[in-house]
């Protein structure tokens, strides 16, 4: 069964759907990143845990990010948050990539730390602190024009009102998340 806080969000999603006429359709970020191997675990440990060397491919990734399409086919994400939340940097996106299960841990322990679970976390959280200045923004701008907007439980706030960012945050085991935050611009 899922997150009931993943629920809530679907059925608040569907509920302004309805009230507004749009189509619920929902849609995430799955970035395919260059290298080889089948996991993106292996994939780092082939481009030598350089982030230079880890780059989105382009014509294989999808950036779209939206919970709706309206009437005139425009596509909306929709948020959970009375917009005065939003003055301070909010949760906008789930990580991009992260170490949240214990065949994640068995495998980057092995894949990142030889085995040695503290060498694999300082490896992973370093490598991770390196994808930001490299293609961060160019992800960013890729997901933030899938849509023209975020509607929140009071109002629509356009694009042209929003700012966004990465932001990484310690996460399960010590090993680090890559994630996206979003405000009204100031």
């Amino acid at each position: 069964m899922g997150q009931s806080r993943s629920k809530t969000g679907v059925d608040f999603e569907k509920k302004i759907c309805e009230a507004k006429g749009w189509t619920h359709k929902s849609a995430s970020p799955r970035i395919n990143w260059t290298g080889t191997g089948r996991s993106n675990w292996n994939k780092i440990v082939q481009a030598g845990f350089d982030p230079t060397n880890f780059i989105p491919n382009m014509d294989k990734s999808v950036f779209d990010k939206y919970d709706a399409i309206t009437e005139k086919g425009e596509k909306v994400e929709i948020k959970k948050y009375n917009s005065t939340k939003l003055s301070s940097w909010t949760m906008f996106s789930e990580p991009v990539f992260k170490v949240a299960t214990r065949s994640a841990l068995k495998t980057v322990t092995n894949k990142f730390g030889e085995g040695d679970f503290d060498s694999s976390v300082e490896v992973y959280n370093t490598f991770v602190d390196g994808i930001i200045p490299h293609v961060g923004q160019e992800i960013l701008n890729n997901i933030t024009r899938s849509n023209i907007g975020v509607q929140c439980e009071d109002r629509f706030i356009p694009q042209s009102e929003l700012e966004y960012r990465w932001k990484v945050k310690s996460g399960w085991k010590g090993y680090n998340r890559l994630s996206i935050e979003f405000r009204v611009k100031s």
